[in-house]
């Protein structure tokens, strides 16, 4: 009868089939279970989560003690996301759209300080500079490893837009916004 060789001195060619029996057991459970897939051209695009932002907007104009406006954007825009949450000392609205390019972009509302505001997602932001938009001038800050937050104070609150969109989209936001009146409260 043949001895078998110690656990110490199984070669390498040994421990390339244990381990080649082992990945085929795993890819049979992960295909069994449909936890994976293999898409040669890369990952696809899913559907887009709709959300009703005229809605939420509504609900946020009569629960919250500021005003809100509910901007019209351009066709081909799909809500996302929505939620209110604080903001320094402060309530903020917050509504968020994939754009036709498929970048996002969110609004945001709130009648706290514009310092509060520019810290929005706890980020520094320390670069400020002004942009025109249909009359009105909106701060822009920036600052490293963080997206761009866009912000006009009209008084008794302040609107800002941010996201990964260009700068284009930040525009149609920001001027639809601005122009756009308060929702009634009631």
């Amino acid at each position: 009868m043949a001895e078998s060789k110690p656990r110490i001195l199984q070669g390498n060619r040994d421990m390339f089939w244990s381990v080649m029996v082992l990945m085929v057991i795993v890819g049979i459970f992960a295909g069994v279970t449909g936890q994976c897939s293999f898409s040669p051209s890369g990952p696809e695009q899913g559907p887009i989560r709709e959300f009703d932002a005229q809605a939420s907007l509504s609900d946020d104009a009569r629960t919250l003690g500021f005003p809100i406006r509910s901007p019209e954007v351009p066709e081909g825009w799909t809500s996302n996301s929505g939620r209110v949450q604080p903001l320094g000392a402060s309530t903020s609205s917050h509504v968020g759209w994939v754009t036709g390019e498929r970048s996002y972009i969110e609004l945001i509302q709130t009648d706290a300080p514009e310092d509060s505001v520019r810290m929005v997602d706890g980020e520094p932001r320390p670069s400020r500079t002004m942009v025109p938009i249909s009359g009105r001038e909106w701060s822009v800050y920036t600052g490293d490893d963080v997206r761009p937050l866009w912000v006009l104070d009209m008084g008794d609150t302040r609107v800002a837009v941010t996201g990964s969109a260009p700068t284009s989209e930040f525009e149609t936001l920001a001027s639809a916004v601005q122009d756009s009146q308060p929702l009634p409260t009631n």
